[in-house]
């Protein structure tokens, strides 16, 4: 997950980096409801509220997925079984960041 905001002024898009998993976590992590940033690109400094973030999807894990995939599918080819789950691998990863983006996106504090 890739928690990001879009600056007022340059309009591009900055990342927060926080280990939470949803918005009440990332508010008992910072302690307020909001904070204080600055733009990577512009360098505007602006308050946002936790609200105003939202998550992007990352996809370096369905890659490693992909390539996780790819050598297992390798390994059990050569021992001459050919399985359809290690196409189920990557697929994985891209349903659980769908499902985290998802719940995050939908939940709101007060």
């Amino acid at each position: 997950m890739k928690l990001s905001y879009r600056c007022e002024s340059c309009k591009k898009d900055n990342t927060v980096k926080t280990k939470a998993a949803n918005r009440h976590g990332l508010l008992m992590e910072l302690g307020k409801n909001e904070f204080n940033k600055r733009c990577l690109h512009c360098g505007h400094f602006t308050k946002k509220h936790i609200n105003r973030l939202y998550v992007d999807d990352n996809y370096t894990y369905v890659i490693i997925g992909f390539v996780l995939s790819a050598v297992i599918t390798y390994l059990l080819w050569d021992l001459g079984w050919v399985s359809t789950l290690t196409g189920a691998i990557p697929l994985y990863f891209w349903i659980e960041m769908k499902k985290k983006s998802s719940a995050f996106n939908r939940t709101m504090v007060k």
